[in-house]
């Protein structure tokens, strides 16, 4: 399983059953695999389309409370 696949998954569920789900797209992995094209960019364009919020890591920091 890959590291992308598993975070799409647990985010349609999380969403399914009511949560609101940010995905921090910097902290998500996928293999660099030429021949699958850029699968980083399609996963995190996905996650768009699913999640309440697409965010770096520095966005996330800077959301945190004090």
């Amino acid at each position: 399983m890959l590291a992308n696949l598993c975070v799409e998954s647990y985010l349609r569920d999380l969403i399914e059953n009511g949560f609101e789900v940010i995905v921090v797209s910097d902290a998500v992995g996928a293999p660099n695999r030429p021949e699958l094209g850029d699968d980083l960019a399609a996963t995190t364009t996905n996650f768009g389309f699913i999640a309440n919020d697409v965010i770096t890591t520095a966005e996330a920091v800077r959301r945190l409370p004090e």
